[in-house]
C-alpha cells in the first residue's frame, strides 16, 4: 500500500513539474520566433542563399532558365523562332500568316515570348542581389561583388531586351515577396539607363574572359552589352569606349584561318558541301564555338550537350537547339517523278527538318548581289547550298541535280515553302548528328533515323554574342556620331574576313549596317529585337517581306493585356495603336 502511495505521489510530482515547465515555456517565448518555421532538411529561401556555393547554384540556374526559354522550343511565337519570324529575313513561316493580327495585347504569346521569361530572369537576379546583402549571407566582399556583377549582368541585359521589344516597362530592383498591383511604366530611356547602370557594374566587376569558363559571361561580354545600351541612349562616345574594351582586349580577335574539328574532312561524292571549305563554315561546326577550342571570337556561348545531364531539354532535343527543325526544308519528303529523292533523312541534307521557316529573297539573293555574290565566302556553295543532288540509288534520277537539271518537284505550296528551299549550313548539324542517330546502312552517306525529336536538332553550342557583332555595334555608334569613315573601317574588318569587297564611307547608313548584320549574323541573336530597337521592323517588312503586312504601330510590341488587367492599383499604360 505504501509503495502505491509513493508511486502515486511521484506521478503527481512529475506532472506538476511538466505543467510548470510548459507554462514557463509558453509565457517566456517570443510569439513571432515561436511560429517561425526554420527549414532544416530541405532548401527554402531562408537557407538557400548563405554560402558562396548556394549563390553559384542560383547563378547557374539563370543560365538554364535563359537557355530553356530562348533556345529549347520550336513554338512559332517564342524564341528562337520568333526572333526571325516576321522580319525581313523570313518570307514564310508555317504559322506566321496572321502574325500582324496575333501581335495584339490579348494574345498569350505576346506574354510568353519575351515579357514573361525576361521578368522571370529579372526576378531571379533581384533575389540574388538582395540575398547577397542579407546578414545571413556568408559571402566575403569579393564574392559578393562577383555574385552581384553576374546577377546585374542578367538584369541589365533583359531590361534592355524588354525596352527594345516593348518600349518603356516597369522597373523593379528588389525581390517581390507579395502580390503587387501598382506597377507603372518607366520611359524607354529610363529602362535603358537602368540597363547601363547594371551592365557598367557587371563590366567593372566580372572576371576577365580568360579567368572564366566557356559557359559564363565575362567582363568583355558585359562591355559589349554595355556598348549596346549606350547606343540605345544615343550616347555614342561611351558606346564606342565600351566596345573598344572588348575589341582591343588581347584575348579577343576575329577568326581568320580555318580551325577546329572539321578542317581535314574528306570530300564526299555527290555532297561537295559536306566538308565545308572556309573559316566562316568552321565557326558553326560542333565543338568549335567555345574559347577552349581556340575560338577567340566567342564572347558568350550557350552550352548544349547530347545525353548529358543539364545539357539541354532531353524531352525534346537531347542536348541541341531547334534551328534545324525550324529552318531546314523537309528534303526527306521530296519526290521526283514519284520516286524518293532520299531514302531517309540525311545529316548533309538538313537532317529531319520540318520546313517551318523559309528565308526570304532578301536573305537568299539581295544582300549577296550587293556584296559580291561570287566573292563573299558567307555566300559560298558550302555555306548556302542552292542545289542538291538526287541521292537515292533506286531513283532513275540518281546523280542528277534539282536545279541544274531542272527536275520537276514543285507542284504544291508545300513543295516550295516546306519541302525544298536553300540550306543554310551555319544552322544545320551537317555531319554532326550523334553517331547513334546514323543508320547502319550508309550506302547513302549521312543517312540518319527519322526520329522526330533528336534527328531534327542542331547539335552545336550557339553564339549569343561574338566579336563580329561588337564591330557592328561600334560601327553603328560611329555612324550615330556622323563618322562614316570609322564606321566603314569596322564593317570592312568583318567583310575582309569574308573576302568581300570593301564598302565606302559614302555607302554607310543604318540600312547598310542592317544588311551587313544579315550577312554576318543571320540566325544569331535576335533580329526582331534589333529591328524593334531601331524602329525599323515595319519598314523592313514592307520592303522585303510583304506577306507579313504589319500595321504602322507595330515597331513596338504591346504590353500584355493580362498584366494591365492585374494591375488594379495603378495605370499600366498601353503602347499607341493597341488601345
Amino acid at each position: 500500500m505504501k509503495t502505491n502511495i509513493k508511486l502515486h505521489q511521484r506521478i503527481i510530482h512529475a506532472r506538476t513539474l511538466l505543467l510548470a515547465l510548459f507554462i514557463g515555456l509558453v509565457f517566456s517565448c517570443n510569439d513571432e520566433e515561436y511560429l517561425n518555421e526554420v527549414p532544416l532538411d530541405f532548401y527554402a529561401p531562408e537557407n538557400s542563399y548563405i554560402t558562396y556555393e548556394n549563390f553559384e547554384a542560383s547563378l547557374y540556374n539563370m543560365y538554364k532558365v535563359f537557355r530553356s526559354n530562348f533556345y529549347e522550343t520550336r513554338d512559332a511565337f517564342r524564341p528562337p523562332r520568333v526572333n526571325m519570324t516576321c522580319t525581313d529575313m523570313i518570307t514564310y513561316d508555317q504559322n506566321s500568316a496572321d502574325f500582324p493580327d496575333l501581335m495584339n495585347p490579348h494574345s498569350n504569346w505576346v506574354y510568353t515570348a519575351f515579357w514573361k521569361p525576361c521578368y522571370q530572369i529579372i526576378y531571379d537576379a533581384n533575389v540574388i542581389i538582395g540575398r547577397s546583402e542579407a546578414e545571413i549571407s556568408e559571402l566575403s566582399d569579393e564574392q559578393k561583388n562577383l555574385v552581384q556583377a553576374e546577377a546585374k549582368f542578367f538584369r541589365g541585359y533583359f531590361y534592355k531586351m524588354l525596352a527594345d521589344i516593348h518600349g518603356g516597362v516597369p522597373i523593379t530592383l528588389v525581390e517581390t515577396t507579395e502580390p503587387k498591383r501598382d506597377y507603372v511604366r518607366a520611359s524607354r530611356d529610363e529602362v535603358y539607363q537602368q540597363s547601363v547602370e547594371d551592365l557598367k557594374f557587371a563590366a567593372e566587376n566580372l572576371p576577365s574572359i580568360t579567368a572564366t569558363n566557356d559557359a559564363r559571361v565575362s567582363n568583355l561580354t558585359a562591355y559589349h552589352a554595355l556598348a549596346e545600351a549606350y547606343l540605345c541612349l544615343k550616347d555614342y562616345d561611351n558606346a564606342i569606349a565600351a566596345a573598344n574594351v572588348t575589341i582591343n582586349d588581347p584575348a579577343t580577335a576575329l577568326m581568320t584561318e580555318r580551325f577546329g574539328a572539321r578542317v581535314n574532312d574528306n570530300p564526299i561524292p555527290g555532297v561537295p558541301w559536306a566538308a565545308g571549305g572556309d573559316v566562316y563554315w568552321d565557326l558553326f561546326r560542333k565543338d568549335n564555338q567555345n574559347r577552349s577550342s581556340g575560338n577567340t571570337e566567342s564572347l558568350w556561348v550557350i552550352q548544349f550537350g547530347y545525353n548529358v545531364t543539364g545539357g539541354g531539354d532531353s524531352g525534346n532535343n537531347n542536348g541541341g537547339y531547334r534551328w534545324e527543325t525550324c529552318s531546314a526544308p523537309r528534303t526527306w519528303r521530296i519526290k521526283v517523278d514519284g520516286k524518293s529523292f532520299l531514302p531517309t533523312a540525311n545529316t548533309y541534307y538538313g537532317g529531319r527538318g520540318a520546313g517551318q521557316m523559309k528565308p526570304s529573297i532578301y536573305f537568299y539573293h539581295k544582300i549577296w548581289y550587293d556584296s559580291g555574290w561570287d566573292i563573299d565566302i558567307r555566300n559560298a556553295d558550302h555555306n548556302i547550298i542552292r542545289d542538291l543532288m538526287v541521292n537515292d540509288p533506286n531513283s532513275p534520277h540518281f546523280g542528277e541535280w534539282l536545279i541544274k537539271d531542272q527536275l520537276k518537284i514543285f507542284k504544291t505550296r508545300d513543295d516550295t515553302c516546306r519541302d525544298y528551299f536553300h540550306l543554310v549550313a551555319k544552322i544545320l548539324s551537317m555531319g554532326d548528328h550523334p553517331s547513334d542517330l546514323w543508320t547502319p546502312d550508309q550506302t547513302v552517306p549521312g543517312s540518319i533515323v527519322m526520329a522526330g525529336g533528336p534527328a531534327n536538332t542542331t547539335y552545336a553550342n550557339i553564339y549569343q554574342i561574338r566579336l563580329a557583332e561588337t564591330y557592328m555595334v561600334r560601327a553603328e555608334a560611329y555612324l550615330g556620331k556622323g563618322d562614316k569613315v570609322n564606321a566603314a573601317k569596322d564593317i570592312n574588318l568583318i567583310r575582309s574576313r569574308s573576302q568581300a569587297p570593301d564598302v565606302t564611307p559614302d555607302e554607310i547608313n543604318i540600312d547598310y549596317i542592317l544588311d551587313e548584320r544579315a550577312r554576318e549574323l543571320a540566325f544569331e541573336g535576335n533580329r526582331m529585337q534589333t529591328l524593334c530597337r531601331l524602329g525599323k521592323l515595319v519598314e523592313r517588312n514592307k520592303l522585303y517581306n510583304t506577306l507579313n503586312d504589319l500595321y504602322n504601330h507595330q515597331n513596338l510590341w504591346p504590353i500584355p493585356y493580362s498584366e494591365i488587367q492585374k494591375n488594379t492599383e495603378a495605370e499600366l499604360t498601353q503602347n499607341p495603336g493597341y488601345e
